[in-house]
Order: C-alpha cells, then sequence, then structure tokens
C-alpha cells in the first residue's frame, strides 16, 4: 500500500488554506473541500476584520495565535499586494457600568502582548469620531480591515504553485487508519495519506467522528446589515462585549459604506448551512432584526433611523459552548499519530489564520 498524499487536509476555509499553503513547502498535499470553491461558508460570510485580541483570556489558544496571527497577517498582506487598511477600534462603554469591563480589557490586552492600546475618555472619542458617543473607550490600533476573497485566492493559488493538489466538490464519506496510513474515501475516490488535518469548520465535528473522535459542536448564525445614511467613521466601532459575542458592531467597508453586525442567534444545523451553494450567492438577513440592531447601534449614533438599515448578508459560524455557555477555546491537537484536529475555529479564525498553520506545523515536528 502506497501513500498518495504526505498530508491531507480536509476544509479549504481560510484557515484550511493557509495549513495547505504553510504545509505544502515542504509536503506533498492534498486539499479537500466539499463545495465547488473554497471559503464559501464562514471565510466568506463574516466582518473581515483583524483583531488585536484584547477579547480572549490570557494564556489560551485565541488569545496567543490572534496576536501572532495578527502580525503574520499584515505581513502577509503587505508582501502579497492584498486590499488591507490598519483602521484602528473604539470599543465604547456608553454607560457607567460598562467602564469596569473597559479597564478589563485593557489590562487583559496588555498581558496579551496587544501593541498600540490605551484608554480613552470621552473629548477624545469625539476627535477621532465626532459621530460617537460614549463615557469613554478602548482605543487598539492594531485592528483593521481586509477582503477575505482576495486573501484565499493567494492562498490557494501559493498552494497550487507549491505543487498541492486541490479536489474540490469532494465530500469525505469516510476515513480508516490502516497499516500506518489513513485512507480517505470521497463520493469520488480514495486516498492514503500519512497525516490527515480536519479543518472542516461547520462540519469538523462530522470529520472527527469517522474516527472515533466526538465532539459538540453550535451553529451560531449572525446578521448583518448596511448603513444607507452617509456617516463619516472610518474607524472599527465595537460595544462592550456580551457572553455570547463581540456585540453588534461597525464596520467601515472599502467602498465606504458602514456595516453592521453580527448578532449571535443559535440556530439547528441544516445541511447545507445555507439556502444554496452558488458562487457569490448573497442570503439576506431576517428582517425582523431590524428594529433589534437599530437600537443597539442608536447607542453610538443618535442620527440615524431604522429606515437607514438595509438587510446585507449572513454567517454561521462553529462555536463549542453552547448558548448560556462561558468561553471556550480553539481545540486544535493531535488525537492520534497523524490526525490533527480544528475543531470550534470561530473568531478569531479568520485573523489566526496563519499562526494557526504554524501552529499545526509545530504539532508535526
Amino acid at each position: 500500500m502506497e501513500k498518495d498524499f504526505d498530508i491531507i487536509v480536509i476544509g479549504a476555509g481560510v484557515v484550511g488554506l493557509s495549513i495547505a499553503y504553510k504545509l505544502s513547502k515542504k509536503y506533498l498535499v492534498g486539499l479537500i473541500e466539499k463545495n465547488k470553491r473554497y471559503g464559501l461558508e464562514t471565510s466568506s460570510r463574516n466582518s473581515e476584520v483583524i483583531h488585536s485580541g484584547i477579547h480572549y483570556p490570557t494564556g489560551s489558544l485565541k488569545a496567543k495565535l490572534c496576536v501572532q496571527g495578527n502580525e503574520l497577517l499584515y505581513e502577509f498582506l503587505k508582501e502579497n499586494n492584498i486590499l488591507y487598511k490598519k483602521t484602528g477600534k473604539l470599543t465604547v462603554a456608553v454607560e457607567e457600568n460598562e467602564v469596569k469591563e473597559i479597564e478589563r480589557l485593557y489590562k487583559q490586552g496588555i498581558e496579551n502582548g496587544v501593541p498600540d492600546i490605551r484608554i480613552i475618555e470621552k473629548n477624545e472619542i469625539k476627535s477621532f469620531v465626532p459621530e460617537i458617543e460614549g463615557i469613554c473607550a478602548l482605543y487598539t490600533g492594531s485592528t483593521g480591515i481586509l477582503n477575505v476573497h482576495y486573501l484565499m485566492d493567494c492562498l490557494y493559488e501559493k498552494f497550487i504553485n507549491n505543487g498541492g493538489i486541490a479536489g474540490l466538490d469532494e465530500k469525505v464519506i469516510n476515513i480508516e487508519r490502516k497499516n500506518g496510513l489513513y485512507l480517505i474515501e470521497t463520493e469520488k475516490g480514495k486516498y492514503y495519506s500519512e497525516v490527515v488535518i480536519n479543518s472542516a469548520g461547520l462540519y469538523a465535528e462530522e470529520i472527527s467522528s469517522k474516527l472515533g473522535f466526538n465532539y459538540n459542536i453550535y451553529w451560531a448564525k449572525g446578521d448583518y446589515f448596511t448603513i444607507s445614511k452617509k456617516v463619516n467613521i472610518p474607524i472599527l466601532i465595537y460595544p462592550v462585549p456580551m457572553q455570547e459575542g463581540l456585540g453588534i458592531h461597525l464596520t467601515p467597508r472599502f467602498d465606504g459604506i458602514l456595516r453592521a453586525g453580527p448578532d449571535v442567534e443559535y440556530v439547528q444545523k441544516v445541511y447545507p448551512p445555507y439556502p444554496n451553494e452558488k458562487e457569490n450567492s448573497i442570503f439576506k438577513p431576517d428582517e425582523n432584526k431590524k428594529n433589534f440592531f437599530y437600537q443597539q447601534i442608536k447607542k453610538f449614533i443618535h442620527n440615524i433611523e431604522i429606515d437607514d438599515l438595509v438587510p446585507e448578508s449572513y454567517g454561521i459560524r462553529p462555536k463549542l459552548q453552547k448558548k448560556g455557555e462561558n468561553f471556550k477555546d480553539f481545540i486544535i491537537k493531535e488525537e492520534i499519530p497523524g490526525f490533527i484536529n480544528l475543531i470550534g475555529i470561530d473568531s478569531p479564525g479568520l485573523t489566526s489564520c496563519l499562526a494557526i498553520a504554524k501552529y499545526v506545523e509545530n504539532l508535526l515536528i
């Protein structure tokens, strides 16, 4: 029995692409994706924010990989002329009882090694963005935005140029371990590999179970609206975070339009997770959420009306914590020799993608 690949990566979202690209520099890597194109699910339906690392408990994988990934990602984007902008971010307290959380996030950010971070008072908020109302805010200068589609295109191209082989539109139906190799069976063929890396995102639970490792992944839908009214906000604006998410935040798009979202709505698993999987499909958010979004945004921007909100899109992310539970970290580990599992890779997965790839590579040494 001969191997077809040194490594097979299952799942071609931004994390799977990053891992495949990184490892293809040294190994013969196969990349298997059930969709007809890479990055059609969570990776292309998010805020496209490069996070600083303030939101994650010190010592957690999310904290370490976000801070490291932030630096690696900016370097990669710059080197490859991929569209990005280091906008900075304000996390704004609008009520007195939120000030302590701003102070806690500042302390946590310092402990996590986040650069360019400070607390600013009300007058300085106005100097940053006159339209924003708040008592105080936490400024993080390393936060930014990118075009994730351009990033994924670049990673995929580099992977192929390194000699990687992609199997798109191939759903994995079985995985077995035989004589020191892994047999990966898809709807189109069978492949033998020394190493299997599960980066299947929403489907990581299903892939993991094929080798007897059972996890509970919960699906959290997040809706987005855009603001049709012209509002001059060139910086990311975040509320003080809630338990189940970072809250409805404002992201300036590259075209100057302001985007609001996402919220957190736990939903039942439905395969496939979107109405269809056609390339460039746009799925509208729940129109009934418009009033909720308006009330959240109104805390920061007083001069908008509910009719200024326009439905844009939504995305679904995999979470390890169910509704009401506290923080749970990424799971990235070698379960048995040659099988590496990535479970619950939600935010800051995009920011961390290159750092995750480096972390996975170190597991193989």
